[in-house]
């Protein structure tokens, strides 16, 4: 951290938060602000919240409520009205209230009983007619006040030893009529109106989206400088006639994101790109033209899974689509027998494998390919940065392919992902995929048992979510737990139990028999979230649906509905959280992905759903990708212009070089 004195209270804070510079506290931004003005109360304000200033103007009244809970209520005053206070449970602060005080208060107005029930309040008296109070995500270590100003000292110290100094170019900053960094970083943190506070995010939103921008141009460019290749000549009517020998119709996304790969296995600059679609779409056989492609042009191909089952499913079907051409596809995933995995792991060496698909298994250091030309990371947001990087580097200025069935809309990924060029496969093919899903409020099946053992008479077939293998906590169900309740309490189900601690074999034979209709009832953990294909089986129960992601709901719900049947998925929940109850009831209305994963993102940000976190902190601190895309566009056209007049941006382009050199461990 920059050198600054601090005392041992400011320090106690530096550690707590985990600070490391005067950048990361002045980047903490207050979540929301208290608005204290002098609100004239009448019978419009009943139930909503309001503030008002004045003095406390009775006898200071405290009720003890129980050992642990306290009630206390005065009354204040000032020159046009006066109001019961109502508090819960300020213990430490009570001794500050006494008759005379000078108090703002602000919380729920009830009219009628004329008094308002306390959320926030400081001693004092209002300094502007209206007063923003920045409220931090803080420990309860740290009182808001004290931290509040540790921020004031801290800017101020960066403000006398010129620390603050704009990132953004001057003309931009005209272009936009921007407020300068040093206003913004005050305003934020002690905004003194409306307008005040809005201008301080524009700049710090269209800040952080340049910064971004800016680096994924230099990072496309270090690829494009570093990552040079040698010139693959497909095999076009090779490729041509397999396409053409599919059961299916490619639909025209799938066709074009076919031309954009090949075209780029054919360039001078190693391919970096990004397949996305929505589960079902058609992904998987793209990618295994692609693998065509790349043979066809004497190179090996690997494909990394991350679970054995994906890896094993990939390769069954891998092997089914090319059963009629001589090309030689092997299997390498970590429970193989040792005498196998070996012989894999030489033919591999040797040239005498062309394809090879696999899990984590493939980027071991033992794993050594004769000539790999194409790597294909399948639901890449799932790997680690360094486990992408160390199949990367397998070989010398391969292509890569990554996949992800956690799609965003094409405008927006184009933007986001500067780093990488984005091909995107909106429509299904084959099928119309239809699911209907329901969300129970409590984790209980009752409501749909008649329903389900109706579907299992027709000899379809169920998959039930679990959050845990074993008991995690007592209000969470467990695979133990739901397959004996389902055992005993509907009819003609014949159930099996799946979870990540089984072997692969012991997993190999429960879905085998799952698929043979020895089991109609399967429970599970997430291992089954990506690549289960039983086309019978059409209807799924999650129970704590509120322990999942949305897009991991999503993922598990692609499960079903596979061969154009109807499908039925039940969301169950005991959760009383309205946060939950609101993304439960989204996703029950909503089986297209692309809007979950915008709903995603504009209520978690980038970082879980984006890998981001993966490679450090998110990028977007205030920026929302979805609510300011605007700003997003503007700022990646900005990037742009600055690289094509390098000479006259020198000085931003090299701060954000060593930015991009500290960082470039993490990035992949």
């Amino acid at each position: 951290m920059e050198k600054i004195k601090l005392t041992k209270k400011r320090k106690e804070i530096v550690d707590i938060m985990n600070f490391s510079s005067i950048d990361d506290i002045l980047r903490y931004y207050p979540y929301r602000y208290d608005h204290y003005q002098n609100d004239c109360l009448k019978m419009e304000l009943h139930d909503q919240k309001v503030s008002i200033s004045g003095k406390i103007s009775s006898i200071v009244l405290v009720e003890k409520l129980s050992h642990k809970a306290m009630k206390t209520s005065f009354y204040i005053t000032n020159k046009t009205q006066s109001v019961k206070i109502i508090m819960f449970n300020h213990f430490a602060n009570t001794r500050f209230l006494f008759e005379g005080a000078n108090i703002v208060v602000i919380g729920k107005y009830n009219y009628f009983k004329n008094e308002i029930v306390v959320s926030n309040f400081f001693m004092g008296t209002l300094d502007n007619e209206e007063e923003f109070i920045p409220v931090y995500s803080l420990p309860t270590a740290i009182k808001d006040q004290t931290y509040r100003k540790f921020v004031l000292y801290v800017y101020e110290y960066a403000c006398n030893n010129n620390l603050l100094i704009d990132t953004i170019p001057d003309d931009l900053i005209k272009k936009y009529k921007l407020i300068s960094l040093k206003e913004a970083l005050y305003a934020i943190h002690h905004p003194n109106s409306d307008e005040n506070l809005h201008q301080a995010k524009r700049y710090l939103k269209y800040e952080e989206f340049l910064n971004f921008c800016i680096l994924g141009n230099l990072k496309r460019k270090s690829i494009q400088v570093n990552k040079s290749k040698r010139a693959k000549k497909i095999n076009y009517p090779l490729v041509r006639n397999f396409i053409n020998s599919l059961p299916f119709t490619l639909t025209d996304d799938q066709k074009q994101a076919v031309k954009e790969i090949c075209n780029d296995i054919e360039g001078k600059h190693h391919m970096s790109r990004l397949l996305q679609g929505d589960v079902g779409s058609g992904k998987t056989i793209v990618s295994f033209i692609a693998l065509l492609a790349n043979y066809s042009s004497f190179y090996q191909g690997a494909l990394m899974a991350p679970t054995d089952i994906l890896a094993r499913q990939h390769y069954q079907s891998i092997l089914s689509f090319f059963k009629n051409m001589n090309i030689k596809i092997a299997l390498l995933v970590s429970d193989m027998p040792s005498k196998e995995k070996k012989e894999v792991i030489e033919q591999l060496k040797d040239g005498d494998i062309d394809i090879i698909i696999g899990t984590h298994a493939l980027i071991q250091p033992n794993v050594v390919f004769n000539n790999l030309g194409l790597a294909i990371i399948d639901e890449q947001h799932r790997f680690g940065v360094k486990q992408r990087i160390a199949l990367k580097e397998k070989g010398e200025g391969i292509d890569i392919l990554y996949m992800s069935a956690t799609p965003i809309p094409r405008t927006l990924a184009s933007t986001l992902y500067l780093d990488m060029d984005v091909s995107t496969i909106q429509c299904y093919p084959y099928i119309n995929r239809q699911v209907t899903t329901y969300y129970f409020k409590e984790n209980s099946i009752k409501k749909a048992s008649l329903f389900i053992e109706q579907y299992l008479l027709s000899r379809q077939k169920v998959y039930v979510v679990c959050p845990s293998i074993e008991e995690e906590a007592s209000n969470l169900v467990n695979v133990y737990e739901i397959t004996t309740s389902w055992e005993k309490k509907i009819k003609n189900a014949k159930v099996g139990l799946l979870h990540g601690k089984l072997s692969n074999d012991e997993k190999q034979t429960i879905m085998t028999k799952f698929v043979n209709g020895e089991i109609n009832v399967l429970v599970s953990t997430t291992v089954i979230e990506v690549g289960i294909n039983v086309f019978d089986a059409n209807m799924m129960v999650i129970y704590n649906a509120e322990r999942f992601g949305l897009a991991q709901i999503h993922q598990l719900r692609g499960r079903i509905a596979r061969d154009g049947k109807a499908g039925y998925c039940y969301l169950l929940s005991n959760s009383d959280d309205e946060e939950v109850n609101s993304r439960l009831s989204f996703i029950a209305t909503c089986n297209d992905g692309f809007k979950i994963s915008e709903y995603d993102l504009k209520r978690r940000g980038a970082g879980d759903l984006l890998g981001i976190q993966q490679s450090g902190k998110s990028p977007f601190y205030i920026a929302n990708l979805i609510d300011d895309f605007n700003i997003l566009k503007a700022a990646s056209n900005d990037a742009s212009f600055i690289f094509a007049n390098e000479e006259k941006y020198e000085s931003i382009i090299n701060t954000n070089k060593k930015v991009l050199e500290k960082a470039m461990t993490y990035i992949d």
